[in-house]
């Protein structure tokens, strides 16, 4: 049995058609962070996620995201803690997940005037959860939640400004608020 080549056999313009229905734009793309020393940004992904420093508690963390707020002109606006919840209601969790509502009033209020449907993603969050033994930052990036609106340079600037706002708290948090 010989093999067939690949150009101009069935596998050949099944690859063919791969790539030009999965052209390499499509493909996850990477770029710096906007924040020294944090991990890239997937541009694919509404997430952005960073493990926490090995040693630093979740009240480290309550800690940096408190300090990088403030740093950062934010307001920590609201807290949800879900694991104390349950042990309100008597169910057992031995992981924490924290909600941290982070928001910049003056930036939120600049990218709702042009685009008010953006308050479905408002205020800014920022969740401290546990996976694996391993604490772990998660946002969702104003960035990409701006895909789901019409193009507006202004609110593209301010969902920029508010990017690095937020990794640079994850920053701060995930180092225990050093």
């Amino acid at each position: 049995m010989t093999r067939p080549k690949w150009p101009g056999t069935t596998a050949g313009l099944v690859l063919s058609g791969l790539l030009l229905a999965f052209p390499a734009g499509a493909m996850a793309a990477m770029i710096p962070a906007p924040v020294t020393g944090m991990p890239p940004i997937n541009t694919s992904s509404p997430l952005y996620i960073v493990n926490v420093d090995r040693g630093v508690t979740p009240a480290g963390v309550k800690l940096g995201i408190t300090n990088g707020a403030e740093s950062e002109n934010m307001n920590v606006v609201g807290t949800l803690d879900i694991q104390q919840g349950l042990k309100a209601r008597g169910i057992k969790s031995s992981s924490p997940y924290v909600i941290y509502e982070v928001c910049n009033l003056v930036l939120g209020a600049k990218i709702l005037r042009s685009t008010p449907a953006f308050g479905a993603f408002a205020p800014c969050k920022v969740v401290m959860y546990e996976d694996h033994g391993q604490l772990k930052l998660l946002t969702y990036l104003p960035t990409y939640a701006l895909r789901y609106f019409p193009k507006n340079p202004e609110a593209t600037k301010v969902a920029q400004e508010l990017n690095k706002q937020i990794i640079t708290v994850m920053k701060q948090a995930k180092s225990g608020g050093l």
